[in-house]
């Protein structure tokens, strides 16, 4: 079965330049923005924020510049703590679909049922082939002006709860909306991990932290050890204007300042 995987709207190659803090250790990743790197990515990345929260196949189907943009609007989140952790969960997917072998099958902030409340359950699941058995990654993302070693410290007990594993709520949520969606081959996979419980060395966890600061040290304590039966990734993205950006997305999107939009208006 090829597991089906969305073009990224955006790259983060263009945007970002990677770090490894810790020589040798792959585990642990720093992203900051490029010179220059953001202009490039400015309106494509409104595009990604419509698509993880409104769909952009959904967009195309309703059709019509007045109709599109209430749609979108209704589905943006209006409070800054929530436009926040929107935005730090939409990078981590981007993330893991660009950066990494594990691919996300929803974009699950689609089904949020009040755009102003945060979803419930494990941030992102995203799945990998390996050989003839399927793998896990549990990631948590946390979204924060200035990170905070406690922060960091939450996502890492985030993650460990359940023995490290996804939640089976969180799988059973994923394997409904493939159905909806008519992936059927891809809800079977999650049909049979809720049907057993995946061992330790078939999950990989992620911490992925966006902010304003530096998150180096606050990220560098929490280093998985070698012999963890979990390998742990730590990423800390930095972007220095971090609510101002944040809040410049979501008011453009509001006002459809987009490319898209004005070539349907």
């Amino acid at each position: 079965m090829n597991y089906q995987m969305a073009m990224p709207t955006f790259s983060l190659k263009d945007w970002m330049d990677t770090t490894l803090p810790e020589a040798g250790v792959e585990e642990f990743l720093v992203l900051q923005e490029r010179p220059g790197g953001r202009s490039k990515i400015e309106v494509a990345i409104q595009d990604t924020v419509k698509d993880h929260l409104a769909g952009l196949d959904i967009v195309e189907r309703i059709g019509g510049y007045k109709k599109t943009l209430s749609y979108i609007r209704n589905k943006l989140p209006m409070a800054k703590r929530v436009r926040s952790g929107d935005f730090g969960e939409i990078l981590a997917s981007e993330y893991i679909d660009q950066c990494t072998e594990y691919r996300v099958p929803i974009k699950r902030l689609r089904w949020k049922d009040d755009r102003d409340t945060t979803m419930r359950g494990n941030d992102v699941i995203a799945i990998k082939k390996r050989i003839k058995r399927w793998c896990l990654l549990k990631a948590e993302s946390k979204s924060r002006a200035t990170l905070s070693e406690t922060v960091v410290k939450q996502a890492v007990d985030g993650l460990d709860k359940d023995a490290g594993r996804p939640h089976p709520s969180s799988l059973a949520f994923i394997s409904s909306r493939l159905r909806e969606l008519h992936r059927d081959a891809e809800a079977a996979v999650f049909e049979d991990l809720q049907s057993r419980s995946p061992k330790s060395d078939e999950i990989e966890h992620l911490v992925f932290t966006l902010s304003g600061n530096n998150p180096t040290n606050h990220l560098k304590k929490h280093l998985g050890k070698k012999t963890a039966p979990i390998r742990r990734h730590l990423v800390g993205c930095v972007i220095t204007e971090h609510q101002q950006f944040i809040k410049t997305i979501f008011d453009r999107i509001h006002a459809g300042n987009t490319r898209r939009n004005r070539r349907a208006s």
